[in-house]
């Protein structure tokens, strides 16, 4: 259906590209838009082609690549692309595709031909003020691309040097070549003998005739991590996953021989090197704990000890006001004052065990006074590096165990949450809780020794993750 000028003009008032236009300029500019729709798959540009459009976002979500390397995604209404090469006449320069079925409002140069005589020089200086606005914009948004890059190499730099200590032999077993790319530069440079195979019969042939420190594999050759583990055929193995927390259960419930757990985001390569290398880090320097394992070198980590229960309303009005003068949004900050009061819970209530590993609290009601004695006290760190806050519960038990995430976080997905929790004095929906909230859960246990529970959250100015994620580590 065609819409009216007066209809246009009333929808991209709201877009920041028209904000300074007066209503006589915006009804002259709305008289020149086009509605155009990209099915799901299509390219709207192509990246060497000539343009001559500007293309603004009403619905869908695009796709921006550059030498076929994703750089960025749109989904907002308003969002502005095909400006540069319509600013200067040259092809352009990215490939813009639809992620979904697509609408755009649509202004071709030809058009501009339009504005009335009297309002050219004025049209004129309004287009060229904002093309100042969205390049100055666009600009702020490379340099700090170009610094999160920087921090990125710096850190990746560093985690390579603790792998190179050690060196070692490490199989991948990963099907898609794309996703082997980001592992195969992560290892790049370490000394550590990499093996690649696209398949489980090709696993199968490498594991015949080569011993490795650590097998990595792919969630669809699962089958390959229960032979290693049966056979004993290498002292770590880790599963790779997506992003997916009950689809992860369902393959973990099948599959609780597995100790390691990555999860990873089929499009963000430098996470997925960042997880890799940090995991292989830790268990290869046999280096488990520690939150700024992931953030970058150098951060100050907060230390408070967790000794009762009454504490808990104070530590985290300490942890919320730390973070509030760095400048984290409200909105951040209360996801982690949830996800802090669960581990404070946990680390109280749920964590210490006697000698036998019977629990001593856990019968307990939360609302009952808990002191704990000297060798039962937990510790409380908390940092953040501009990009992601982290913060983390350490108690010197080593009780969590893996059935316990599994089971728990399976009746909680499933909708019987507080099912396994006769015997407890609380709800049983800290776990679910926790990675609710956060982007991402890290799990370190070492068994009677200690446990960690690691809570990550991106802090800089973007969407938090469309999906939270959760790994863990057991030794």
């Amino acid at each position: 259906m065609k819409l009216h000028p007066a209809e246009i003009a009333k929808e991209i008032r709201a877009f920041s590209f028209f904000k300074s236009f007066a209503d006589d300029l915006l009804l002259q500019t709305s008289a020149m838009v086009h509605c155009e729709s990209f099915a799901a798959g299509s390219f709207i540009l192509q990246e060497g082609k000539q343009n001559s459009s500007l293309f603004f976002l009403r619905s869908g979500k695009v796709e921006i690549s550059l030498a076929s390397e994703v750089i960025a995604t749109l989904e907002t209404p308003g969002e502005v692309f095909g400006e540069m090469s319509v600013i200067t006449s040259n092809p352009t320069s990215t490939t813009v595709k639809a992620l979904s079925a697509v609408e755009c409002f649509v202004i071709r140069s030809e058009d501009f031909g339009h504005v009335h005589p009297k309002d050219k020089d004025r049209f004129k200086a309004l287009l060229f003020q904002i093309y100042c606005n969205v390049l100055t914009e666009r600009l702020m948004k490379t340099n700090e691309k170009a610094r999160l890059f920087e921090i990125l190499n710096r850190e990746l730099h560093e985690a390579q040097q603790k792998i190179q200590k050690v060196g070692g032999r490490v199989l991948l077993v990963e099907p898609e070549k794309k996703q082997q790319l980001p592992i195969r530069m992560a290892l790049g440079g370490t000394g550590v003998q990499l093996d690649i195979a696209d398949s489980s019969d090709g696993a199968r042939e490498f594991l015949r005739d080569n011993q490795y420190d650590v097998v990595l594999c792919e969630e669809g050759c699962v089958d390959v991590l229960k032979e290693v583990h049966e056979g004993k055929k290498t002292p770590y193995s880790i599963l790779l996953t997506s992003k997916d927390v009950q689809g992860n259960l369902r393959i973990l419930e099948g599959n609780r021989y597995v100790d390691h757990i990555i999860s990873r985001d089929a499009e963000d390569r430098n996470a997925t090197i960042r997880y890799v290398l940090t995991a292989l880090g830790k268990l290869l320097n046999k280096d488990l704990f520690g939150i700024e394992k992931y953030l970058t070198w150098g951060v100050e980590v907060q230390r408070k000890v967790v000794s009762n229960s009454t504490q808990r309303e104070s530590l985290r009005e300490d942890l919320y006001g730390y973070f509030k003068k760095m400048g984290v949004r409200s909105t951040i900050l209360d996801r982690v004052n949830t996800v802090v009061e669960e581990m404070l819970m946990n680390a109280i209530y749920d964590a210490p065990v006697d000698s036998t590993g019977k629990s001593i609290f856990n019968h307990v009601s939360r609302k009952e006074e808990i002191q704990l004695d000297t060798h039962q006290q937990s510790q409380l760190r908390y940092a953040s590096d501009g990009v992601y806050l982290a913060v983390g519960v350490k108690d010197p038990f080593g009780s969590l165990t893996k059935d316990i995430i599994i089971d728990y976080l399976l009746s909680c997905y499933n909708g019987s949450a507080g099912s396994m929790n006769a015997n407890k004095g609380g709800a049983g929906r800290g776990l679910h809780q926790i990675i609710e909230n956060a982007d991402l859960t890290v799990f370190n246990v070492k068994k009677g020794v200690c446990t960690e529970v690691i809570c990550m959250f991106n802090v800089d100015g973007q969407k938090r993750e469309a999906q939270p994620s959760f790994h863990y580590f057991f030794v």
